[in-house]
């Protein structure tokens, strides 16, 4: 122990320690909310004054990378052994709950410390006769937050953008579709493309803010994604529409969930993968201001079997990934309908839409996934499509010019701009069609 006031190293409190122990952690957890908040308003990085008694450890400068991922690393400690204690041992709640209260609120600060002021990107969409989709200036907005903050998802993948304008323009047909999750949305493009093409298929009017009966649940792992696609909702025009909700997903949980009904009929409280609990209960509770949070972990009992149309894109990267998406598809995606030939304009195929850049480095998980796919017999490829976006694009357009000549005439300065940044793009992205079908 140093000087009257600072300790050498970070307190670690567990389960068997003393409650000096605690106290420490509590001490070093009100001056580091104290620091983050006097470097916050006057930008400087020195130390704040001291706003507690006792000991307590002087965290170093939060510009420092290395000291605020280490930081963060303690900080999200202090959050799963307090929340632990304060759900496991009813005596000890009280005991507890402060520690894991300040713990959220100092992971809250650190994760907006030094993020810079998100901006939109536009992404222009058009529909079947070529003419751009009729709101958000002709396409979708997203907010894309960065590597830093979002890790793989903060940023609009090329994947997602072949699928969103295949379903927008009707290429593929999500119309009569009514209950749709997207798994990994990222920023959120496909998620809201989808969303438009619901909102409009129901009638809904997008500037009186008329309720949809469809719903499109964007799922990611990532509270900050959940942030962005949230604010992507409101920018987009769908927040009072009740057309839209995020929410926190991780596949592995799920995926032991869905194995755990089937074998036992039992589903107890996840185990997260990849999920930050701290920060979960954080946004749970913010509800201020009118940021009204409106998403949370995406619940296993409501979920089996209640989609009719599932969607992704660029989520073929890891093989264990690649694995447990299958099973993910099977266990979300609706039965098969056992009649479809009475009226095939009401009556919909379940369906799983997935596009995927073909990567050279990454033939092994498209192959993965693949032979995963096939084990499970009632869901039926029924399409497969490689094309590149500047070939997605020349194809639709050859096709259409003679049909819709003045439409894609008028249009043509955006379709242009948008195929001259396609030429940057020499990838091929392979289109997934899969349908769940009443085997014989």
């Amino acid at each position: 122990m140093g000087e009257r006031g600072t300790l050498n190293i970070p307190p670690e409190p567990s389960e068997n320690n003393s409650q000096r122990s605690l106290d420490y952690t509590m001490a070093t957890l009100v001056n580091l909310r104290a620091k983050i908040d006097a470097n916050k308003d006057s930008g400087n990085s020195e130390p704040a004054e001291s706003h507690s008694e006792g000991y307590w450890y002087e965290w170093g400068n939060m510009d420092n990378e290395t000291e605020r991922i280490s930081c963060k690393q303690w900080v999200a400690r202090i959050a799963r052994l307090s929340t632990t204690r304060w759900m496991d041992s009813p005596s000890e709640a009280a005991k507890w709950e402060p520690a894991m209260e300040l713990a959220y609120d100092v992971m809250s600060l650190l994760n907006e410390y030094g993020v810079p002021k998100q901006n939109y990107k536009h992404t222009a969409l058009w529909n079947s006769d070529g003419s751009r989709v009729a709101k958000n200036d002709g396409g979708i907005y997203v907010q894309e937050v960065g590597f830093v903050q979002a890790d793989l998802g903060g940023e609009t993948w090329d994947s997602s953008v072949v699928l969103a304008r295949r379903i927008a323009r009707g290429a593929i047909n999500v119309s009569r579709y009514r209950r749709c999750i997207e798994l990994g949305c990222g920023t959120g493009l496909l998620g809201f493309t989808v969303a438009h093409v619901f909102a409009e298929s129901s009638y809904v009017d997008l500037d009186n803010a008329t309720k949809s009966d469809k719903t499109v649940v964007m799922t990611d792992y990532l509270p900050t994604i959940m942030n962005a696609v949230e604010e992507g909702v409101k920018k987009n025009g769908f927040f009072d529409l009740g057309l839209v909700r995020p929410a926190l997903m991780d596949w592995f949980d799920i995926a032991e969930q869905a194995q755990l009904m089937k074998d036992r009929g039992n589903v107890p409280i996840p185990a997260a993968h990849y999920l930050d609990e701290s920060e979960i209960n954080r946004l749970s509770a913010r509800n201020a201001d009118g940021n009204i949070n409106f998403f949370n972990r995406l619940d296993p009992t409501e979920s089996k079997g209640s989609f009719d149309l599932v969607v992704a894109a660029d989520i073929l990267y890891e093989v264990e990934q690649c694995l447990v998406i299958p099973r993910l598809v099977d266990f979300l995606l609706a039965p098969a309908p056992e009649d479809i030939s009475s009226n095939d304009d009401i009556v919909t195929v379940p369906k799983f839409v997935v596009t995927t850049s073909l990567r050279s480095t990454h033939w092994a998980e498209v192959s993965e996934f693949e032979a995963e796919m096939a084990k499970i017999t009632d869901l039926v490829l029924v399409s497969k499509e490689d094309a590149s976006r500047l070939s997605d694009m020349t194809d639709w357009i050859g096709a259409l010019s003679g049909r819709h000549a003045d439409t894609v005439e008028d249009g043509w300065v955006d379709v242009r701009k948008a195929m001259e940044q396609d030429e940057g793009d020499s990838r091929q992205y392979r289109t997934y069609v899969f349908e769940r079908q009443v085997m014989a």
